[in-house]
């Protein structure tokens, strides 16, 4: 990963949040990293494994640390190089790799429940404007519809198209064409 670069948009809210998530699982995986983040690659502990010396047991868990401190360092660098200043704050205090991705994990969860409730808000009431012609009725609900699928919450094809036919016809109705 030293030598590999990346592009990807750096996390600045809750906006960006699950593209932000998926790109960069996808840059730890292939950097064989996502296990320290997710916690599943824990720090070693220093404990002997069957007949093992003290002094054995100790150059292994010194090994084995290294290496896992190595990786915790990558992983702590690649999500940091790609925050900006409002989610870095979130993380600062954060020693681990796994500590800072279940701060930020808890952060925008609690933020997507609130967007989640935002944006079906925004599709329920959603009316047609009269300056826009179809096409930019069409658009303005599949972007919501887009929006509420990012967000774990899709709206089905059928309901969408009922929607886009109730606010057209509600339209029409008050004379917009």
């Amino acid at each position: 990963m030293e030598n590999e670069q990346y592009k990807i948009n750096n996390l600045k809210d809750a906006s960006n949040w699950d593209m932000w998530k998926f790109q960069i699982k996808a840059i730890m995986n292939v950097a064989e990293i996502f296990d320290v983040v997710t916690g599943k690659s824990k720090k070693p502990i220093l404990a002997k494994i069957g007949n093992e010396t003290e002094d054995e047991a100790r150059k292994r868990h010194s090994v084995d640390s290294s290496i896992w401190k190595r990786a915790d360092n990558k992983t702590q660098k690649c999500i940091v190089t790609s925050l900006d200043d409002q989610p870095l704050q979130y993380i600062m205090n954060c020693d681990t790799a796994n500590g800072m991705w279940n701060k930020l994990l808890s952060v925008y969860k609690q933020m997507s429940d609130t967007s989640i409730t935002i944006v079906q808000q925004k599709f329920y009431r959603y009316t047609m404007d009269p300056k826009d012609n179809i096409a930019g009725h069409i658009l303005k609900l599949k972007n919501l519809s887009r929006q509420l699928k990012q967000l774990g919450k899709p709206i089905s094809e059928s309901m969408l198209i009922t929607k886009m036919l109730i606010a057209i016809s509600t339209s029409t109705v008050h004379g917009i064409q």
